[in-house]
């Protein structure tokens, strides 16, 4: 998710070309800690005591709320500052946290990233990583990132450290006839990720390799939104003596979302116009069934229906699945569904009225994906892109409920390993899945 001015509904609906976020359920009040998405932010501190940004840092990433941005001259990009290949090290130098356990864990799974992912935190000022935060975003007056620590967690007392809160967005849907559902599978259909909810009952806990995927997953995302609003070969034209906002607004002819819309537009402007009731609460002026929704999907190039929100968000999710095809050999499973009918349901009472297993393989898909993936990662990816060309997606069957299609689908043409399903199906894993980052 990316944001400009803030996460508040209004700023989301007005400036959504520079907004591409993920918010939080906030509750009201005088001390409420998110509000609408938008986090209070009020105990970071460098993850690093001797973090020579320290100061400059935790001004960055608040400045946005004052509806400023951050001067070059206090605080630049990494990669202004940093010419060559970032190191871990270098990226904790631009953390905040507001416990030292949300550093532990997410520089646990840093230090294992590959160098060209690493590179890509060079756009950025700050990462920040707040009890507070949820959903997690991208903001273009900071030039940062700020995670939702449920994908940090390792323990219940860690866990407990979290402002519980629901997504704020959860209930935007309610008023559509559809559910757009997303998850990430092996070939043979097991989950990728692990779930983000602390369950009790389980006495559970996380270890790095069941935390790393989903948090890969979430970070490709928010450095996707980072790398497309200030592009690797422009960090060394930045104006030091203005705002990174400015600069970043000065360049809007050279965002990867402007060259994608250039080269390879969405059409489907029915789908768009849901998506801004959907993710954006906008009220809805007609509606489309699971099967209508689909029929206009399937055909464009959208990786997932959340890049009709923004531009942005288109971006961001065709270079999510072409990374975590990378990195993990997944594939994405997509689905309309029927919205629920009672109050209390399980997964398998969203109906599929369409979906699709490897939906990065879609004709129409793959030259958008590889515009953009070759775009960040400044690599030739022409190999890759033929090898996802030559798989097929195929369809998830019709009338089936959510969970259910996840294994019914065994006939899928993927050159891919079979993997353990790291856990078993949960009925409330689909809110996360709704959601988007």
């Amino acid at each position: 998710m990316t944001i400009t001015q803030g996460t508040h509904r209004l700023a989301l609906l007005m400036a959504a070309v520079l907004a591409a976020g993920c918010g939080g359920d906030g509750k009201s009040g005088e001390r409420s800690l998110n509000v609408d998405g938008d986090p209070l932010l009020a105990s970071l501190q460098p993850y690093l005591s001797s973090s020579q940004y320290g100061l400059a840092a935790e001004d960055c990433a608040v400045i946005y709320k004052q509806r400023q941005s951050c001067q070059l001259q206090d605080i630049a990009p990494l990669g202004y500052d940093i010419q060559g290949d970032l190191t871990p090290d270098d990226i904790a130098q631009r953390l905040l946290v507001s416990h030292g356990w949300m550093g532990d864990s997410f520089m646990d799974v840093v230090r294992d990233l590959p160098q060209d992912v690493l590179n890509l935190f060079k756009p950025l000022n700050v990462i920040v990583l707040s009890l507070d935060i949820r959903p997690s975003f991208y903001h273009t007056d900071t030039a940062g990132i700020y995670i939702d620590p449920r994908y940090l967690w390792r323990n219940q007392a860690e866990w407990n450290d979290i402002y519980q809160q629901q997504d704020y967005r959860s209930g935007f849907a309610d008023v559509l006839p559809f559910l757009a559902l997303q998850r990430y599978v092996y070939s043979n259909g097991d989950y990728v990720t692990y779930s983000n909810t602390f369950d009790e009952y389980d006495n559970y806990w996380r270890s790095k390799s069941e935390i790393a995927p989903g948090l890969f997953n979430l970070l490709v995302h928010e450095l996707a939104h980072a790398n497309d609003f200030l592009p690797p070969d422009q960090l060394s034209v930045l104006d030091v003596s203005t705002s990174i906002g400015k600069n970043i607004k000065q360049i809007k002819g050279n965002w990867i979302q402007t060259s994608l819309q250039q080269a390879h537009a969405l059409s489907a402007d029915s789908l768009q116009l849901m998506a801004e009731s959907y993710f954006g609460g906008a009220s809805a002026s007609t509606t489309m069934s699971p099967e209508q929704a689909g029929s206009a999907f399937e055909p464009d190039g959208g990786a997932d229906f959340y890049g009709y929100y923004t531009g942005a968000e288109d971006v961001a999710m065709l270079f999510e699945a072409y990374m975590m095809w990378r990195e993990y050999e997944a594939v994405s499973d997509v689905a309309f569904t029927s919205s629920p009918k009672v109050e209390s349901y399980s997964c398998d009472d969203l109906i599929i009225g369409w979906g699709q297993r490897n939906r990065l393989a879609q004709k129409e898909v793959v030259p958008r994906a590889r515009l953009v993936s070759e775009s960040i990662l400044q690599q030739d990816l022409s190999a890759e892109f033929a090898s996802i060309a030559s798989s097929m997606p195929v369809d998830l069957p019709y009338g089936y409920g959510w969970c259910q299609a996840r294994t019914a689908v065994m006939s899928a043409r993927f050159e891919r390993f079979n993997r353990q399903a790291p856990v078993a199906d949960n009925s409330q894993r689909y809110l996360d899945e709704m959601l988007r980052h």
